[in-house]
């Protein structure tokens, strides 16, 4: 019985016709999305006690799976510039204006704080 690789030549094992299975269309999502049922059942069924004896015991691996958790990504789907008020753009335009002075931007921005606070500064 040979053993080894059954397709040692490197030019036709990493091409195009030849997809490994990780490399399948869609083969990530279904295994994250299978797993992450999976971890959810089991936190289900086990609650915060194996977080909680995770942390204790294995602050590394508690910590690992957490940041593993976390989304790499964030998506806006707001123009957080839209939001602002005709003032608050106004108060931008003065603070990042680099021809006005530090004085008159502390006073701009004193000015401004205590609007918000609805106080009136002179």
């Amino acid at each position: 019985m040979p053993k080894g690789n059954p397709n040692p030549s490197p030019a036709t094992r990493f091409s195009a016709d030849n997809p490994g299975r990780a490399k399948q269309k869609g083969a990530r999502d279904r295994l994250s999305a299978a797993f992450l049922t999976d971890f959810a059942d089991d936190y289900e069924t086990h609650g915060k006690t194996v977080i909680s004896t995770v942390r204790d015991k294995d602050p590394i691996a508690y910590m690992r799976i957490a940041a593993t958790l976390l989304p790499t990504k964030v998506e806006v789907s707001e123009d957080p510039i839209a939001a602002l008020s005709p003032e608050d753009l106004e108060y931008l335009d003065t603070v990042l204006d680099p021809t006005i002075t530090p004085e008159e931007k502390i006073r701009v921005m004193e000015a401004h704080a205590a609007a918000a606070a609805g106080r009136v500064v002179e």
